[in-house]
């Protein structure tokens, strides 16, 4: 890692906590009421922060970090964050006949794949790494097709953070519904052609549209007390049949867990063994997956008997008297990585984290 090249770039390190701040917010937005049991009133879940963002000009200056030299970027390219390390690489872009990059939801998962790393890399780190694999697979206009995209999808991440302080603003009393999230949902999209052409728009975030659409219409639904129960469930069919195909057998495969799930549990509460758990997996997902969830199960367990071990550990630094901070932080680091290693430790930081806002 060569962190310490890249740190003259003022900046970078903030503009790396703002970008992941608002993408946690516009995955937390999916959101708050959409599970809500209420009526339609407003819900209170979670206290609305402002978030951190930039100019648009601060984004451009780290974008434009020069590249590094062939020396620098053999060491540097060479050695990936552990997360992404441990992680399936993106799948190769797809170009038409005529060499032009085909633009689809593949180009996006590239940019995210190296933007999750952030925190291990800044962003100018992240962007870096981005460059460099656009440049292993594309040059000329297909090359400088990619490196807009990319561009636009920054601004676009860092904008999200604009609206959302706009509705803080606007709703200082901190809650949420329906017609709320409707309104910020129309404006993110509608924010969109300020950094994406249509066609860009539609290939990136069609999908997560369509999803938004449903969700925030099976709350109205659920959350409608005009309707008997055969009347919700008849317009939950309704929407059913009207959403896409694709979003539908989602939902019918996420109900399907729920239920098999549910099934395993009363199971196993009524004494049944690992073979009785086997058949009712095989029956519902077929062999194949019942043999991969056993797998599961036991990476799970021993998951679990690893983190409990830590603790164990940990909370005896932590109560520890004869120790500086300084010393129980350097323990609790090397204990870390005694029972943790590449990706692990980034999850392992992220439950510790987690663990100390409880108490």
């Amino acid at each position: 890692m060569i962190t310490p090249l890249i740190n003259k770039y003022v900046g970078v390190s903030f503009v790396c906590a703002a970008l992941l701040l608002v993408s946690v917010f516009f995955k937390l937005d999916k959101s708050p009421e959409l599970n809500s049991e209420a009526s339609n009133t407003p819900v209170v879940k979670n206290k609305v922060t402002v978030e951190k963002t930039v100019s648009k000009q601060a984004i451009k200056d780290i974008f434009n970090t020069p590249d590094l030299t062939a020396e620098q970027a053999a060491i540097f390219h060479g050695n990936l964050p552990q997360s992404l390390a441990d992680s399936p690489p993106p799948s190769a872009l797809d170009v038409n006949a005529q060499g032009q990059l085909i633009i689809n939801m593949k180009v996006k998962r590239l940019f995210e794949f190296y933007l999750s790393a952030m925190g291990e890399d800044t962003l100018a780190e992240c962007i870096l790494r981005i460059r460099h694999d656009l440049s292993e697979q594309l040059s000329g206009e297909p090359l400088q097709t990619a490196l807009d995209l990319l561009e636009g999808f920054l601004q676009y991440q860092n904008h999200i953070g604009d609206i959302k302080n706009e509705f803080v603003a606007r709703y200082d009393d901190q809650t949420y519904d329906l017609a709320r999230v409707r309104e910020m949902k129309s404006s993110v999209r509608q924010s969109r052609s300020l950094f994406f052409s249509e066609q860009a728009s539609t290939a990136f975030y069609q999908k997560e549209d369509e999803y938004d659409d449903y969700m925030l219409k099976k709350v109205a639904i659920k959350t409608d007390r005009s309707l008997t129960d055969e009347q919700r469930q008849a317009q939950y069919a309704l929407l059913d049949s009207d959403s896409p195909e694709w979003l539908s057998m989602q939902e019918h495969q996420a109900s399907l867990v729920s239920r098999v799930q549910a099934q395993e549990k009363s199971l196993r509460e009524n004494g049944a063994d690992e073979e009785e758990i086997r058949q009712l997996r095989v029956k519902n997902y077929g062999e194949q997956a019942a043999e991969n969830l056993s797998v599961l199960d036991e990476q799970r367990a021993q998951w679990s008997d690893r983190v409990t071990q830590y603790r164990m550990e940990s909370e005896s630094i932590l109560l520890g008297t004869g120790y500086t901070q300084h010393e129980k932080e350097q323990l609790l680091f090397d204990i870390r990585q005694q029972h943790f290693s590449g990706s692990e430790l980034v999850r392992i930081s992220a439950l510790d984290k987690i663990e100390l806002d409880k108490k």
